[in-house]
């Protein structure tokens, strides 16, 4: 089985893995925690591994680090919950400026792969923003088209 490291810390929610990538200090950890607290589970951070499995893209906690995450001002904290390894829904890239409002879709390959990815501008994101992308991307919502509007 082949296996990359991506720089990115991900979570799991609802079984499926959000990568989120952006420069330090961009609000990445924070992100994580807003969607722990909210019921996700981490996956890794700073650095996981993706692979394939069935055809499909995963995510996985590089083994010397699971269960921790940065946390900038208190160090490396241990204890969290770690997710199985799951498939990869999205990536996510955090941006010090600001972005476009209404971006066209773009996807990035990752093995091979296909992976949706969302720019957001960090000061402007939460988690809630990120659990709506989950229910988009898992078809409980849809997003209108441009000659829809």
């Amino acid at each position: 089985m082949f296996i990359q490291d991506v720089q990115a810390t991900a979570i799991s929610y609802h079984g499926k893995a959000l990568l989120i990538q952006g420069p330090s200090g961009v609000g990445k950890t924070r992100l994580a925690l807003q969607l722990i607290e909210r019921g996700a589970k981490l996956i890794g951070d700073d650095c996981v591994s993706v692979f394939i499995k069935k055809n499909q893209l995963y995510c996985k906690a590089k083994e010397n680090f699971k269960g921790v995450l940065e946390i900038r001002g208190l160090g490396l904290v241990k204890g969290f919950k770690v997710a199985e390894p799951s498939p990869v829904l999205s990536l996510i890239r955090l941006h010090p400026e600001k972005v476009e409002r209404l971006p066209k879709t773009k996807k990035i390959s990752l093995l091979g792969k296909k992976v949706p990815v969302f720019d957001f501008y960090a000061c402007e994101t939460n988690d809630i923003q990120v659990l709506y992308l989950t229910r988009i991307l898992n078809g409980r919502f849809s997003l209108l088209k441009e000659s829809e509007c």
